[in-house]
């Protein structure tokens, strides 16, 4: 457990519509995606049933296959978003870029679509306001996704749209509710949610060197089994 928010912390912006700061996912690391917002199975078609038992056969074999994270490469928002590792926006008006402690992590979300690229590992994210609710549609993903430890799979051709507002209760959290469409592994778009606190005590990020995160020579593990799926 990570110890209280300092009581002499400040807090962020009263502007419900700036979220510059540090914000942690406090709650428990969710491995797999087995249930959607609403508390209904995850959507899986045959396709996305299968590559999902066979990536749970694998860790429980002690042969997993080898993903973005093990390889160093960026493994996606609705992953680093997942990890229990603080996150910092830099908001400007244009433009939310967000750095992530752990996986070297970084994304960027345009308020103007002319400036994204096309395709990236992070997929390309685009923005605009509802209301005070930033609405993001990423797609454009190079390589296909895990959304989670377990492998949730996302294809290259999936989409995904992120609600995020600012919200105060007891304390300051992000909200936000992601909505996937993939046909290539789902039967229809499913819906989950994450928040994450208000914590600008953890703006200083601990070191992180994904390269040597096995201890295997090269930073990978040769236990890793190369997996083919579908894009």
């Amino acid at each position: 457990m990570n110890p209280p928010l300092p009581a002499n912390a400040p807090p962020p912006s009263s502007d419900p519509r700036d979220f510059d700061g540090v914000w942690f996912h406090g709650a428990l690391l969710v491995f797999q995606n087995t249930k959607d917002m609403f508390g209904y199975t995850t959507p899986f078609n045959a396709a996305g049933k299968e590559v999902m038992a066979r990536r749970v056969k694998s860790l429980k074999d002690g042969t997993p296959f080898l993903n973005a994270s093990a390889a160093c490469l960026p493994v996606g928002l609705p992953w680093n978003m997942d990890l229990n590792m603080p996150f910092r926006i830099f908001q400007s008006k244009n433009r939310f870029d967000l750095l992530f402690e752990e996986y070297h992590g970084f994304a960027q979300i345009l308020m103007d679509p002319r400036q994204a690229a096309e395709t990236s590992y992070m997929g390309r994210s685009v923005g605009h306001w509802d209301g005070d609710t930033l609405v993001v549609e990423t797609s454009g993903f190079k390589e296909p996704l895990w959304l989670d430890v377990n492998g949730t799979p996302a294809s290259k051709l999936a989409k995904m749209t992120s609600r995020i507002r600012k919200v105060k209760s007891d304390k300051w959290y992000l909200e936000v509710v992601n909505t996937l469409d993939d046909p290539t592994y789902y039967t229809r778009p499913w819906s989950w949610v994450r928040d994450y606190e208000w914590r600008p005590d953890m703006a200083l990020f601990r070191d992180y060197n994904c390269e040597l995160q096995t201890g295997a020579k090269g930073g990978l593990d040769p236990s890793l089994v190369q997996e083919t799926v579908q894009d």
